[in-house]
């Protein structure tokens, strides 16, 4: 019987917003709407990112997603349950089993009979990266597995290391997990919290809307203070926790835990907070922080929580803090950027604060779009009062603006665009880029962009859809029988990957033809990127992010 309670009314919820992503990308059930609200909450992927990242349909092989991180390859199975009822079953060995085949069939030698492009996508990555290390998470809206499950997974993964020596981990996201996240996701970033500590001394002040103390806590005190807040604490940080594993990380929790724990305070850095507000109450030495945010020391803090979930954590353990008062986001941002300097972060952080992007986003603003220049900086201000309520179309992330400009005006970077973006924020093609950017640009090639994305999406639909729907080849104005539907398809498939190229194709075409219709030019454009990756005879999602196929259409409109 179906429990009606806390996990019943986050089920519903959640199901809401998966049928409506169902319905806006025509996936065929609702674990493939599931995964796509997943990892757009999770990874902050875009609709064009998931879209490569989902192994949908036919030829998935068991494996729903996959993504791939340096030398790690992570495979994803999503269950979310039709009707509320369901939600209380358990994994079964079926599911597990389902998983190592499509594993197996991933890496093995031998090709398998049935797979999809993106199968085919990720097993030549396979072939063509070292992969070391390969994870299996289940996410499912359910409470876990069943014991038959548990004994399957420990009986493929035990196989698996004795044939190859690889051990597979893996990791259950479960009800109580993607509730959280739904929480996470709808929470408010502003937080308030009070710290007990054993010194506090108020330190350099710029004027009155900049502040700072310093100070030393317990870490127990300091633990107590975060931890009904972590999920929350670091939303300005640039990085979050890096793991167990991390050696710094991993040397952090041992002092803490070990026989030189009461020199902690002599052997590491300390932590940095920012907040709105600080009431330092002398008299039972505490401090309210309101609107706080730990902008360096995130790994510390896990670290040290760790240890104290475990009861391993000393009362001699003492650390450093210093606390910065201001409400100015601009500083804040600033501040955060030059304490995490040491470590290696995106280079897309730094170019936030470059002149020419600082005056992008005030322009902009004038013309009614957000330019986010630091990660989740409207959600962050919005929740605050510091930003009107923006048309989601309207929000702009710097690195996807980058991108975009990039492939729709500089023909020289745009293959790079799409087979490494991270190559365009190297600071001297970064100057190149932003030099003369401005509002219009932008807005013109963002708009291209939308209207390139909902053709893809029309595509993909007729490529999912059971009965033959012909919105595809209406918009292309071709006739196409029943018989050679899937055929003539499969011809377009660049489509699946190819949001860049097409919208390179189109930039070119309007640079050197006069269209009186739009669609013409679409229509055009599509042709010229279906011959050139043709031509190439790459597979399509190779052919998708070849500078010589770029260059062959650019010819082509020339």
């Amino acid at each position: 019987m179906a429990t009606y309670g806390k996990y019943q009314v986050y089920y519903e919820k959640i199901k809401t917003e998966a049928e409506k992503i169902r319905e806006e990308n025509g996936y065929l059930n609702l674990s493939k709407a599931f995964a796509h609200w997943y990892l757009k909450n999770t990874l902050k992927m875009d609709e064009q990112d998931i879209a490569e990242t989902i192994i949908d349909g036919n030829g998935d092989n068991g494996i729903d997603a996959i993504t791939v991180q340096d030398a790690k390859m992570t495979l994803y199975q999503f269950k979310f349950p039709d009707k509320g009822k369901n939600i209380d079953k358990q994994i079964d060995e079926k599911t597990v089993l389902k998983i190592f085949n499509g594993y197996k069939k991933l890496v093995s030698v031998r090709k398998p009979r049935s797979m999809n492009e993106n199968f085919l996508k990720f097993r030549e990555i396979v072939k063509e990266k070292n992969i070391f290390d390969y994870e299996v998470v289940f996410v499912s809206f359910s409470n876990g597995f069943s014991q038959q499950a548990l004994d399957a997974f420990e009986s493929e993964s035990e196989d698996i290391r004795d044939t190859t020596g690889n051990d597979i981990q893996h990791s259950l996201i479960l009800q109580k997990n993607i509730c959280d996240l739904y929480d996470r996701i709808q929470k408010k970033a502003k937080i308030d919290i009070n710290i007990t500590y054993k010194k506090l001394d108020q330190s350099y002040n710029l004027d009155e809307n900049v502040k700072s103390f310093v100070g030393f806590v317990s870490a127990k005190k300091l633990i107590e203070a975060c931890k009904q807040h972590m999920d929350v604490i670091f939303d300005e940080n640039i990085r979050l926790y890096e793991g167990d594993d991390n050696n710094v990380n991993e040397g952090i929790y041992n002092t803490a835990i070990g026989e030189d724990s009461c020199n902690f305070f002599f052997y590491h850095n300390g932590i940095v907070l920012i907040c709105d507000k600080c009431k330092n109450s002398t008299g039972n030495q505490s401090v309210l922080l309101e609107g706080a945010s730990v902008v360096n020391g995130c790994q510390t803090i896990n670290s040290l929580k760790r240890a104290y979930d475990e009861l391993k954590l000393k009362d001699d353990v003492f650390i450093q803090f210093r606390i910065i008062e201001t409400d100015d986001f601009d500083l804040r941002a600033k501040i955060t950027e030059y304490l995490n300097s040491q470590t290696q972060i995106r280079d897309s952080y730094f170019l936030a604060n470059n002149s020419f992007i600082r005056a992008l986003q005030i322009e902009l603003l004038n013309k009614e779009y957000f330019l986010e220049r630091l990660s989740n900086e409207y959600a962050y201000k919005h929740r605050l009062g510091k930003v009107k309520e923006y048309d989601k179309k309207h929000i702009l992330n710097l690195e996807k603006v980058i991108q975009i400009f990039a492939a729709f005006y500089f023909n020289e970077y745009a293959a790079r665009a799409k087979s490494g973006k991270g190559e365009l924020f190297d600071k001297k093609i970064a100057e190149i880029l932003v030099s003369n950017i401005d509002a219009t640009k932008v807005i013109h090639a963002v708009e291209w962009y939308d209207k390139i994305s909902q053709i893809i999406t029309l595509y993909r639909k007729c490529k999912r859809s059971n009965n033959h729907k012909m919105d595809f080849f209406e918009y292309m104005d071709m006739d196409v029988s029943d018989e050679e539907y899937q055929k003539v398809l499969s011809e377009f498939l660049f489509l699946n990957t190819g949001d860049l190229l097409l919208l390179n194709a189109i930039s070119n075409l309007e640079k050197t033809s006069v269209y009186e219709d739009e669609q013409d030019m679409v229509i055009d454009a599509i042709k010229m990127c279906k011959n050139a990756v043709t031509k190439s005879k790459l597979q399509p999602y190779q052919a998708t992010r070849n500078a010589t196929v770029f260059a062959q259409i650019q010819k082509d409109v020339n």
